[in-house]
């Protein structure tokens, strides 16, 4: 079940938000105090933010900020009043994900919380496979780790041999060790792992 933390300093709008949410099977976490929510928020369990751009204690702006550099993959919808339009376009520039303008329609709402739990949904499926890869990587030896980024250049072993001043019997084995290591089936499972990886080009 995918967790939306509500902020909004307006209880009426938490719960309407946060009963139309519920109905369509979200858990959900409402706070009228944004310092309170910044405090005692877990934002690891949570899969969006829909966060007012105007309280009368704090600024939304402000607090996007702050869940950015906490957490930069979480996304924010931001929800602003009429007159604060070009406020929330400026919130996407800085990283939210959406802005509602109230009164918003439930199918509005509806997709821009869809499309925020799936974009977190994925983030973590990235970083969870990121994890892994490293994990895997990490248990090559040093001279594995350097036929491993010399396979990313898409040099055969002579070339890499060479370049690593061994035989190309040697590159041989230490190939077949990083490919068993890493789970790769194939050369090109390798270049897909080191792009995740952010290892280009054997940098």
């Amino acid at each position: 079940m995918a967790t939306v933390i509500l902020v909004d300093d307006d209880p009426a709008i938490l719960d309407a938000l946060g009963s139309r949410l519920k109905l369509a099977g979200y858990a959900i976490e409402t706070h009228d105090d944004a310092e309170k929510f910044l405090a005692d928020a877990d934002l690891r369990e949570a899969d969006c933010v829909m966060l007012d751009i105007r309280m009368p204690k704090h600024d939304g702006m402000d607090i996007l900020e702050q869940l950015q550099r906490r957490d930069p993959a979480l996304p924010v919808i931001m929800m602003t009043g009429h007159g604060d339009v070009d406020l929330a376009v400026s919130a996407i520039q800085k990283g939210a994900a959406d802005f509602l303008e109230k009164p918003f329609l439930d199918t509005r709402l509806m997709d821009a919380v869809e499309k925020a739990v799936s974009e977190r949904g994925a983030a973590r499926a990235q970083s969870a496979e990121r994890a892994e890869l490293a994990a895997r990587m990490d248990t090559l030896t040093p001279r594995e780790m350097d036929v491993f980024r010399e396979l990313v250049t898409g040099q055969p072993n002579k070339v890499i041999a060479y370049n690593l001043g061994c035989s190309p019997r040697t590159v041989e084995i230490h190939r077949a060790r990083v490919m068993t290591k890493m789970e790769a089936k194939n050369l090109a499972d390798i270049v897909r792992m080191a792009i995740r990886l952010g290892i280009h080009n054997g940098a």
